[in-house]
């Protein structure tokens, strides 16, 4: 069973391998008019000559040829009453319940609710420092946490982030209980279509956890208003068990201003004596980001 993971792994990238058709190079024989909104309040109106996962160019009429990049983009229309407007991903500092090395937006806040129980705000301060909390819908003092990441880019598609994580969870009518949690990440791509790899290690009563957790994500937008989502961890080192993970895959079905996930996990272990069970796990989040 140890080998599940990486068979799920490497079949995963071809599964999805024609997420950018939608996305190819290429002229549009109708010249059908499209109107692009820019983060920045711009808005511009033309014949849309590209858009791929890199950049996209329209053609105006008073500006010629304009290219844009992704991060710039807030959403594309065809402006046709038949047409669907596309939306990008706009949550790409996270994917459900791990964050990945890009920021927040800096001077926005983002709400984020987990199947109910589980609810979060998140801050961008800077482009290179977010903070957020998270907490028990009903309850907060059963379960609250304070985390912050700090990313920068090494290159135009790559960027390394660290995020720290305090825990408090009360199991009985005692004390809450605390852990902390830190986690160095690596992504790799752009905002539509990226994948995450990080490391991270539990510390509680002042030890660093023997064992370390790995995750992989990936992301890619298969269509104007859906992007793919998976997330994936394994669990390894010195501890009780020698292999246990989770896997999943999932859908976010992108808007102008929130989204919303449908996933399934898998959890399961490997153990001498254990029985291999494969439990199918359903999930939901929603997203939204406030203000204009």
């Amino acid at each position: 069973m140890k080998y599940i993971l990486w068979i799920f792994l490497f079949i995963l990238p071809l599964l999805t391998q024609g997420q950018d058709e939608y996305y190819q190079t290429k002229p549009n024989p109708s010249k059908r008019t499209y109107r692009i909104e820019l983060k920045d309040g711009t808005q511009l109106r033309g014949e849309l000559l590209k858009q791929d996962s890199t950049e996209a160019i329209i053609r105006t009429d008073n500006l010629g040829e304009v290219k844009l990049k992704p991060e710039q983009i807030i959403r594309i229309e065809q402006l046709d009453a038949q047409a669907r407007p596309a939306f990008p991903n706009l949550f790409p500092h996270t994917l459900r319940l791990t964050p990945t090395a890009f920021q927040a937006e800096k001077g926005r806040v983002y709400f984020h609710n987990y199947c109910i129980y589980i609810s979060q705000f998140e801050y961008g301060i800077t482009d290179n420092w977010s903070v957020g909390t998270s907490f028990f819908s009903f309850l907060p003092t059963n379960l609250f946490s304070l985390n912050t990441k700090v990313s920068v880019p090494v290159s135009s598609r790559v960027r390394v982030g660290v995020n720290a994580q305090y825990v408090a969870l009360r199991t009985d009518i005692t004390e809450p209980q605390g852990l902390g949690y830190l986690q160095g990440m690596v992504t790799t791509g752009d905002q539509r279509n990226n994948t995450t790899f990080g490391l991270g290690w539990s510390i509680a009563d002042g030890e660093i956890s023997r064992n370390i957790v790995g995750t992989f994500g990936l992301v890619r937008k298969v269509s104007p208003r859906l992007t793919l989502i998976s997330e994936n961890f394994v669990l390894f080192g010195a501890g009780p068990v020698d292999f246990a993970g989770i896997l999943s895959m999932g859908l976010r079905f992108d808007r102008q201003r929130h989204a919303f996930d449908i996933a399934a996990y898998i959890p399961f272990i490997a153990e001498p004596g254990v029985p291999f069970v494969v439990t199918l796990l359903p999930y939901a989040s929603y997203h939204i980001r406030i203000g204009k």
